[in-house]
């Protein structure tokens, strides 16, 4: 068996525990830092990705998401721009000028995910075509994340809005965000990636978790909301598989 299987493997594992434990509610304290780990495995897998498909490319793509993104949630953070006006808690481990490294992976799975979802449904599209699928569906990501993760108090709003006072203007700022990384990489020579079925089930593994705990955080907008768009986007995936 390959290390990046024996990794995937310790993913799933890892994802099956975190379901349980997130979701009914019966993660300690001390075992918070789990959440940090379930991150850095997700993101590992879409830079695996991303960087089976780019190359030497990838790695640079890799590392500038990484920085770009913490870079890009600072300024969200501490200005109110681009996402809105919001606060990380402790939650999420080390941090850097207030913004958790671990958004940094959050993002790689996020992209990564996307990018191979993207490529899976029009891969002959243009660039400019495919970097707003690959937008679309990080906002669709983000419809189940972040009512999520204001309950969970992952990070804390600032105002007040009809979709669990989380701002329209987050919405937007993640299909700015997501499209310009998409683009940038749509434009890069490619190749084959080895990894990307395992990408696009990333993101069927991260919406199905964020729905479940929108289920049991009775926010059912969000829920509803969510299944009725995965579950076509899982069922034309599945027709071409």
């Amino acid at each position: 068996m390959k290390w990046d299987d024996r990794f995937y493997r310790l993913f799933l594992i890892w994802y099956g525990c975190g379901i349980v434990l997130v979701g009914f509610r019966l993660l300690p304290p001390w075992l918070e830092w789990a959440n940090v780990v379930f991150l850095m495995l997700a993101g590992m897998i879409g830079a695996q990705f991303l960087v089976e498909r780019y190359g030497r490319s990838g790695v640079v793509a890799v590392v500038a998401i990484f920085i770009g993104t913490i870079a890009v949630e600072y300024v969200g953070a501490t200005y109110g721009w681009i996402f809105g006006s919001y606060d990380y808690t402790n939650q999420f481990g080390m941090t850097v000028f207030g913004v958790p490294m671990a958004i940094g992976f959050a993002w790689l799975a996020v992209i990564g995910s996307t990018h191979a979802l993207a490529l899976h449904f029009v891969a002959r599209a243009r660039p400019l075509f495919l970097a707003i699928v690959g937008a679309a569906f990080a906002v669709v990501l983000d419809l189940a994340i972040d009512p999520v993760a204001h309950v969970k108090r992952y990070w804390l709003w600032e105002g007040t809005s009809i979709y669990y006072n989380i701002p329209l203007q987050n919405f937007v700022g993640w299909f700015v965000v997501a499209f310009v990384i998409h683009f940038i990489l749509f434009a890069l020579p490619a190749r084959e990636a080895r990894s990307e079925k395992r990408a696009t089930t990333l993101f069927f593994l991260l919406e199905g978790m964020f729905l479940f705990l929108s289920f049991m955080e009775k926010l059912y907008v969000a829920f509803f909301l969510g299944l009725l768009i995965s579950s076509f986007m899982f069922w034309k995936w599945r027709r071409a598989v």
